[in-house]
């Protein structure tokens, strides 16, 4: 049976929840379409998210890797196309680090791809009636970090990363009027019919 391994991240910035980290809570010793479903939490630091994550391959040896992140600006799902070699944020990690403009591997190329379905993740979330949008790289934060560290050590190994809003009572005071956020069971659906598709390839 197909193991994939689905990974979410700690909290950070002044958000109490991170929906990602429930989403691999709750999905963790799961089955969908017949593969084992593995959930991990990992740190919001440059330092230790890609140790923990490859502490995790090397311990559940999964087929597939899927990483979710917290984009609060969005109220959609937004599948990663590009790792990039690039740390570039103005926000501190949970650590208080700050990388500006910094490569994550000097030697490394210029990126990597997402080695998921993207295409058909994308089709089968628009024809289960969710709002995607892609995005052609993950930034310059952790998620992208995070992304690139994966791809980087194990390219053998399909991976990719995709965001998702936060929960509805995760929303700003500011924000409540004009935006939905994602209800934890929506979330939920989401991820799993990106596990089938993933599982299915």
């Amino acid at each position: 049976m197909a193991r994939i391994l689905v990974t979410g991240f700690a909290p950070f910035l002044g958000h109490a929840v991170n929906p990602t980290a429930w989403l691999a809570d709750r999905l963790h010793g799961s089955v969908v379409a017949g593969a084992d479903v593995l959930g991990v939490r990992l740190p919001v630091t440059f330092a230790g998210a890609v140790p923990a994550l490859l502490d995790a391959v090397t311990t559940h040896r999964p087929d597939a890797v899927i990483m979710f992140g917290l984009a609060y600006e969005t109220d959609l799902i937004r599948p990663e196309r590009l790792a990039l070699n690039l740390d570039d944020a103005t926000a501190p990690d949970n650590d208080g680090v700050i990388r500006r403009n910094r490569p994550i591997d000097p030697a490394g190329p210029l990126g990597y791809w997402s080695s998921l379905p993207l295409d058909a993740i994308i089709d089968d979330l628009e024809n289960s009636g969710f709002l995607v949008k892609t995005s052609r790289d993950a930034g310059g934060y952790i998620c992208n970090h995070l992304f690139f560290g994966m791809r980087h050590a194990r390219p053998d190994l399909p991976a990719g990363l995709i965001h998702v809003p936060p929960f509805p009572d995760g929303l700003k005071p500011a924000d409540t009027g004009h935006r939905t956020g994602m209800d934890p069971d929506r979330l939920e659906q989401a991820a799993r019919i990106i596990l089938a598709r993933v599982a299915g390839v």
